[in-house]
């Protein structure tokens, strides 16, 4: 071969091949849109979580109604058991607790959350089960226990993994009168308060219930049972508050209401930073608007 062909099969081969130079600059235009379209994708999943979050509300809002339709009219019932019976967070579950198990406690949902390590922060069937239906359960309406649960709520179990279940009920709402032997006072204190509880549809006169929220999500270190407690005295502005609604959605929280619908509310001031228990905050628009949307004056 001629020292001129081989020159130039030579410079034609290294003319098609990158140099250093440019593949260092294809590189940082990756890097830069990279840069770029993560926020953007991220962005695009919250609102993804957030759509399927306000639809699962919206499901087991319409789960509520299907319960009510064939039980009389009467809601689901909901009873605080958190404390009563060693549901305290951070603590295991007191054995022996038939809250939504057995008689003569009936609940919406069975089972209770802890920070600490239990089978019932992962255990499904507390939500589905079909043997539950009998103590209150509204599981046989839903069978997908995913409903239960919002797909931004990271919050698992230190040994058996991701829990399952983010939601509770507002405490005004399918409150009855405590069975002898119960320890726990709190769903007693709703119906005696001076503000309406809710055991059917026709309960809800002076809260319309395309205000009435019915399920929203709780704050992982709040969540224990189905039983979301709400202080009604927040009503008058003395910005009391317990249980803590959870913020996983750009500030704002998914709820649904006694009319069937479903919707995001955004927050201001307290529940940004609050712990739950903590102090009262006189005057601060969130601890208000969520009583003012749990009951009102009988």
């Amino acid at each position: 071969m001629s020292e001129r062909k081989a020159r130039s099969i030579y410079n034609a081969n290294r003319r098609s091949a990158f140099t250093l130079i440019e593949l260092l600059v294809v590189i940082a235009i990756i890097a830069i849109l990279a840069a770029l379209l993560l926020p953007a994708l991220a962005a695009a999943k919250k609102r993804a979580q957030g759509i399927q979050c306000v639809s699962n509300m919206k499901q087991l809002q319409l789960e509520w109604y299907m319960y009510t339709g064939d039980n009389g009219e009467k809601l689901p019932i909901n009873l605080d058991h958190g404390s009563a019976h060693g549901y305290d967070m951070g603590e295991t579950p007191a054995m022996g607790n038939t809250v939504g198990i057995g008689a003569p406690w009936p609940d919406w949902v069975a089972g209770g959350l802890s920070t600490g390590s239990t089978t019932d922060n992962t255990n499904t069937d507390l939500l589905v089960g079909p043997e539950l239906q009998a103590y209150g359960s509204i599981g046989a309406y839903a069978k997908n226990p995913g409903v239960y649960h919002c797909p931004s709520d990271q919050s698992t179990d230190p040994k058996y993994g991701p829990r399952v279940r983010s939601c509770s009920m507002n405490s005004f709402v399918g409150v009855i009168s405590i069975p002898p032997g119960d320890p726990s006072g709190n769903s007693e204190k709703q119906i005696t308060s001076g503000y309406e509880t809710y055991s059917q549809l026709s309960d809800f006169r002076h809260l319309s219930p395309c205000d009435g929220i019915v399920f929203l999500d709780e704050r992982a270190d709040s969540i224990n049972d189905g039983f979301f407690w709400i202080s009604q005295s927040a009503n008058t502005g003395d910005g009391s508050y317990r249980d803590l609604p959870a913020i996983y959605h750009n500030k704002a929280s998914s709820f649904s209401f006694a009319d069937g619908h479903a919707e995001t509310h955004r927050w201001h001031d307290v529940f940004l930073g609050a712990l739950p228990g903590g102090p009262n905050y006189p005057g601060k628009q969130d601890p208000f608007w969520l009583a003012s949307h749990a009951t009102a004056r009988k």
